[in-house]
């Protein structure tokens, strides 16, 4: 009989013969761009990035150098915005979304400025499958810019961490897109903590160099600074939450998200799985303060603690026993 440790060895390198994906299309609102419309197009085809030093960390191999041919999206601050990917995520690891404002049209930036984090997705609390994340087979992701988001034009940039080979240093795959968007108001917020890319990881970080399979890792906290305007936790959403295996062909799933003040915005996601999705993926909302849910945040499942009722033109919907959603 195989033992835990050789059948994990197994399910690793499944993960790596499986197919890669890239995020080609930018979300806002309800409306999903064309590919590489709004996002740059990068050059290594669905290739990672796995030298967290290049400057390929940034916005993908290639992706410095295709701003010109790029759109600019107009947004305001709360807009729920997003990517949508080319195939649904494959491999099991975190999410992590950043913003870089320009210092004059964004389509000539380079990202050598500073970086903040608006969002992150991890991992699910460890079970009999071992480790798993929030992210695992999602098709789409979508979240809202924070309401103090000073105005100017922006990178906003996703980047989801495979970490099936990161048992050794530099397995760890960084599948990455920046879009160019404007965001318009007229906020004087000062997002921080603040840090470069390339140079925010060192490869070394316990969540970029672990084995994920055996032994399964008891806690596991996104790599990086923490959201802006957060309590400090890389990721606010309470491993309970994680929900069971959706039995339809496709699961939304949102829970609360850290508390918003002044300077903290916020954040939500939409998860939207396929239909070889193995669990549900939880991402984060705000709680509505009109007694109602609004289109695609939660209005049911066990725990559940907020509003039932949806707004006006959708109705709550189950999903599974954990997640009903406004649709």
């Amino acid at each position: 009989m195989r033992s835990f440790a050789t059948i994990m060895a197994a399910a690793a390198l499944a993960q790596t013969a499986m197919a890669h994906y890239r995020f080609t299309s930018l979300i806002v609102g309800d409306e999903v761009t064309k590919e590489y419309e709004y996002v740059r197009q990068n050059s290594n085809m669905n290739s990672p990035v796995t030298d967290v030093t290049s400057k390929d960390l940034v916005c993908n191999a290639g992706g410095l150098d295709t701003g010109a041919q790029t759109k600019t999206h107009k947004v305001a601050p709360g807009d729920t915005v997003g990517f949508a990917l080319d195939t649904p995520i494959q491999h099991p690891g975190p999410l992590n979304v950043y913003m870089s404002k320009a210092d004059g049209d964004v389509s000539e930036y380079d990202g050598s400025g500073a970086w903040f984090k608006i969002f992150t997705m991890g991992a699910n609390k460890p079970g009999d499958n071992g480790l798993t994340f929030k992210a695992d087979h999602l098709s789409k992701v979508t979240f809202d810019l924070p309401k103090d988001t000073p105005p100017g034009q922006y990178l906003l940039r996703v980047e989801h961490i495979g970490l099936h080979s990161a048992s050794s240093f530099g397995g760890a795959q960084f599948y990455i897109s920046c879009a160019q968007v404007e965001v318009s108001g007229s906020s004087t917020a000062k997002p921080s903590p603040t840090v470069k890319i390339p140079g925010v990881y060192t490869g070394h970080e316990d969540s970029l160099e672990l084995s994920i399979y055996y032994p399964v890792p008891e806690n596991y906290q996104p790599p990086g600074p923490a959201v802006w305007g957060s309590d400090g936790s890389s990721d606010s959403a309470p491993a309970s939450s994680a929900a069971a295996p959706a039995s339809s062909s496709s699961a939304s799933a949102k829970v609360p998200a850290t508390t918003a003040s002044s300077a903290d915005p916020t954040t939500m996601a939409t998860v939207v799985k396929s239909s070889a999705a193995a669990s549900t993926a939880t991402g984060s909302v705000g709680g509505s303060t009109s007694g109602t849910s609004k289109r695609y945040q939660q209005c049911g499942g066990k725990g559940f603690t907020g509003p039932t009722e949806c707004e006006s033109g959708t109705t709550c919907k189950l999903q599974n026993d954990y997640y009903s959603q406004c649709l």
